[in-house]
């Protein structure tokens, strides 16, 4: 590791987030600036009367500030589950819904996770450990503004306003999803399935280029594979992973025949 008195300067950002539409009024959202591990995918869903935003990333930069030109109508923030990277910005918007299972921990996440390698809690360096990981110097490559301390930054805690059980649906006029419960990459776990168009926004539970994470410490790998079973029943047209592109019927599939042949 770097000491941090020896660690050149961060530049800041031109851009913290990179938007980019992937579908007919669905918009991957990521942070370019971000260590690889922590580079999640969150996605909007643009709909008729709402609009549906599945996980927010960091909450080092203000996603609703950069997506507001995209945000004319209500929107409902989900948390696909409980790991930083993905409900860090979750606090930027009214509506705010995750499973009961993951609940506990974004709504005391205040001192969860930092962004450089001294001030690390045990609970991020438990999960990089179990993932293989190496600990990173530091959590991002740059700054979103020149007034941002990166000393300060913890993972903001934020109240959920609405619970979401498997079976809920989540009504955006001209498009519906539903909640699928799934866990094993975490407890609380969940996907959201369309099933008119036959799209899955899968969170960490289902995605493409990186490894299912099993063994993080609130993981279970029994109830992945169940999870994963559930999914190979679907029509899957089009999955919106958690992290990496959108993939696939036959990829996905491949995916979890994988994963079952080794833990199933």
């Amino acid at each position: 590791m770097t000491n941090a008195a020896q660690r050149p300067p961060l530049p800041v950002a031109e851009r913290w987030f990179d938007v980019t539409e992937v579908s007919d009024g669905i918009f991957r959202i990521t942070e370019p600036h971000v260590h690889d591990y922590v580079r999640s995918n969150a996605w909007l869903v643009r709909g008729s009367t709402a609009h549906l935003l599945v996980d927010s990333c960091l909450g080092v930069g203000r996603l609703a500030d950069e997506l507001a030109a995209l945000l004319d109508r209500p929107v409902i923030a989900v948390a696909t589950h409980g790991h930083f990277d993905h409900f860090g910005g979750l606090g930027e918007f009214t509506e705010r819904a995750a499973h009961p299972d993951d609940g506990d921990v974004i709504q005391a996440a205040g001192d969860y996770v930092t962004l450089h390698a001294a001030t690390y809690p045990a609970a991020l360096l438990d999960e990089l450990e179990a993932a293989g990981e190496p600990v990173p110097d530091l959590l991002i490559r740059a700054l979103p503004d020149a007034g941002f301390d990166l000393t300060q930054f913890r993972t903001p805690a934020v109240g959920i306003t609405r619970w979401l059980t498997d079976g809920d649906v989540i009504d955006l006029g001209d498009r519906t999803f539903s909640v699928l419960h799934t866990p094993g990459h975490s407890p609380g776990s969940i996907c959201l399935w369309a099933a008119a168009s036959q799209e899955l926004v899968s969170g960490d539970v289902l995605v493409e280029g990186e490894p299912l994470l099993d063994e993080l410490p609130r993981s279970s790998p029994a109830d992945f594979a169940t999870s994963l079973r559930r999914l190979a029943e679907l029509p899957l047209r089009t999955v919106y992973g958690g992290h990496g592109p959108v993939f696939g019927e036959q990829r996905a599939h491949e995916i979890i025949a994988d994963y079952l042949a080794r833990r199933g």
